[in-house]
């Protein structure tokens, strides 16, 4: 029998609080004659006066009171009517003030001042209260759904600007769900939202930036491709112009091969020419000391063999002056192809080089540039991305480097 009796009482404690009014928590308790038309008049005539200009303004005040209070003795989703009706009545009063005084701040002051105490004096709502329906009439006034489920209070906690449609949304299905949530409950499952989407918001900021460096890597990935595909033009470029050099020395060398060559058999011919030469002085100085035989005779010209003899000296003489001449021009033209030769070979193996520094960049460079993209997909992969800072900024170093050294081997060229 005592189980059945607790039991009792704990049912009968529970219907007592699915029965409790949750607009309580703001509005005293309501007597009947709280609400009377009389009563609202009178206060009405208290604060405004008897004047007729405020005639109508207590005419209107006094239905709008009357409706508070009989919505007041409804469900909670009369808030709608409460907080529009008190809206509406503060404007009124304010519209009232700023016709008779003016648009000053000291008119609205006293407005807001009367309204409060007006709605205080008739039905008894505070002015906490009074601003609490107000900012949730405005704050709620398209959502019935989370009129009808959550009271004033929680509605005042959910009206906050820091509060999202969203995390409305997540809270009144949680309510919908659990109907007996308090008021902590909401205000622990509003806060714990609220450090997830900061948590989120953190996250994704963090996830902006390592978009951002992943962005700013492949950008200079693609910029260091370009430029090495430029060098790589520039590369082939050079080759084939070292190959016309190696081309255009090859031809030098069988040219200087062939002067050496002509310039044997010339150096040939001189030498026959000398002994011919010296074999006709020998045979002038030969007829020039024999003893002559006096023989008087008398001739009009000079014997045939002096004569032809000393012919064919001078003649030898200016062949072998035309030899000599060609031998000193076909001399200095070889030591002309000698130079440019070795110019040419030095251009070859300074090209040569340079040619095997930017190869030796480049493939460096490719090695790279293919640890960059496996890196790139594995940071793009992982959840952690900040354990991966560290191996982004080395690949960030090994480019700049890379770029650096190709920068020099440009220069060189």
């Amino acid at each position: 029998m005592a189980s059945s009796s607790d039991d009792s009482k704990k049912n009968l404690q529970v219907r007592k609080t699915e029965l409790h009014d949750p607009l309580d928590d703001i509005f005293g308790p309501v007597s009947a004659g709280g609400a009377e038309r009389s009563k609202i008049e009178t206060v009405a005539r208290q604060l405004f006066g008897d004047g007729p200009e405020f005639t109508d303004l207590i005419a209107q005040l006094v239905e709008n009171m009357v409706t508070i209070a009989e919505a007041r003795q409804r469900v909670s989703t009369d808030l709608k009517t409460i907080g529009g009706l008190l809206i509406n009545s503060m404007h009124l009063i304010k519209n009232a003030l700023l016709t008779t005084s003016g648009n000053k701040t000291t008119a609205l002051r006293r407005a807001a001042t009367l309204g409060y105490s007006f709605f205080d004096m008739a039905l008894g709502v505070k002015m906490h209260a009074a601003r609490k329906y107000m900012r949730c009439y405005e704050a709620f006034l398209d959502n019935t759904e989370a009129i009808r489920v959550f009271n004033v209070g929680e509605l005042d906690i959910l009206a906050s600007d820091h509060v999202t449609d969203e995390q409305v949304a997540a809270i009144l299905a949680a309510k919908q769900a659990n109907e007996h949530m308090t008021r902590e409950d909401i205000r622990k499952m509003l806060a714990t939202l609220q450090k997830q989407e900061e948590a989120l918001a953190d996250r994704k900021a963090e996830l902006d930036n390592y978009e951002a460096l992943l962005e700013d890597s492949k950008t200079a990935q693609r910029v260091a491709e370009d430029e090495a595909n430029r060098l790589q033009q520039q590369l082939d470029a050079t080759a084939k112009l070292i190959a016309e050099k190696e081309a255009q020395l090859q031809r030098m060398d069988s040219y200087y091969t062939g002067r050496q060559a002509g310039l044997a058999n010339l150096e040939k011919d001189l030498a026959d020419k000398d002994k011919e030469i010296a074999r006709l002085n020998d045979e002038r100085n030969a007829l020039l000391n024999r003893k002559p035989e006096v023989q008087i005779k008398e001739v009009e010209t000079t014997p045939a063999g002096y004569k032809s003899i000393s012919e064919s000296l001078e003649k030898r003489n200016a062949e072998l002056k035309q030899l000599e001449e060609q031998l000193v021009e076909r001399r200095a033209e070889l030591e002309r192809l000698e130079a440019d030769r070795k110019k040419e070979a030095g251009a070859i193996e300074a090209a040569n080089r340079v040619q095997a520094a930017m190869q030796e960049a480049l493939s460096a460079f490719e090695q790279f540039a293919g640890k960059l993209t496996l890196a790139q997909v594995a940071v793009q992969a992982s959840d952690g991305l900040g354990q991966h800072e560290p191996l982004v900024q080395t690949l960030a170093a090994m480019m700049r480097k890379h770029l650096s050294e190709i920068e020099t081997g440009l220069r060189k060229l």
